[in-house]
């Protein structure tokens, strides 16, 4: 028998369960996204890791699309995570600008960041993976760009700022995508070392 509200109290909703169900239903794609790729987390997939019903998995995700994109949030907090997690590491560097570059390169060879890519990627020819993602980028980029400007605070005052966290990203995305096939640890360190060194010039020289 279900339970009975009290007077003055709200009676029982299923919201709780729900809510679970959701959860439990996000923590199995990102989980998938990780470890298999983006390619082989599919909606049966994702039902099978969550132990979840097929009925449940589209009430909260009709699309496969809706579903990837909804993972996006956790990724990124993922990535917030772990760079923050790179920079206490490289806290022994004497320049601030160069810690932030190696701590958003450490922290975009990790999975999570890859699985984001890999979306990116599969959005290219899926129309409604497309759409959804573009509104889910759109809601979490405050985020992002919160975390750039916390790394990059230390030169905020010099001229070319806001050009060096613009072009650091864009160079260390396509990076990181060129690592997965060139696996060269000693040229790796060069190149982040040669644009160390860019960013330097940028940063007192932008007009």
């Amino acid at each position: 028998m279900p339970p009975i509200a009290k007077p003055g109290q709200r009676p029982p909703t299923d919201v709780a369960p729900a809510r679970s169900i959701r959860d439990r239903i996000l923590d199995a794609a990102v989980q998938s996204l990780i470890e298999q790729g983006a390619p082989r987390t599919t909606t049966l997939e994702v039902q099978r890791r969550a132990g979840v019903s097929r009925g449940a998995l589209l009430h909260h995700f009709p699309t496969h699309a809706l579903l990837l994109s909804a993972t996006v949030d956790d990724l990124v907090r993922r990535n917030e995570r772990s760079v923050f997690e790179m920079l206490e590491k490289l806290q022994n560097a004497p320049d601030p600008v160069e810690r932030a570059i190696r701590a958003l390169a450490l922290m975009m060879a990790q999975p999570a960041f890859m699985a984001e890519l890999e979306l990116w990627a599969l959005a290219r020819t899926d129309d409604g993976l497309r759409q959804a993602l573009r509104q889910v980028e759109r809601d979490a980029h405050p985020k992002s760009e919160r975390v750039l400007r916390t790394l990059f605070a230390p030169a905020a005052d010099r001229p070319g700022h806001d050009a060096v966290i613009a072009f650091t990203t864009d160079f260390l995305r396509g990076f990181v995508l060129s690592g997965v096939l060139r696996r060269n640890p000693v040229r790796r360190q060069q190149m982040i070392s040669d644009w160390v060194r860019a960013t330097q010039i940028l940063l007192d020289h932008w007009t």
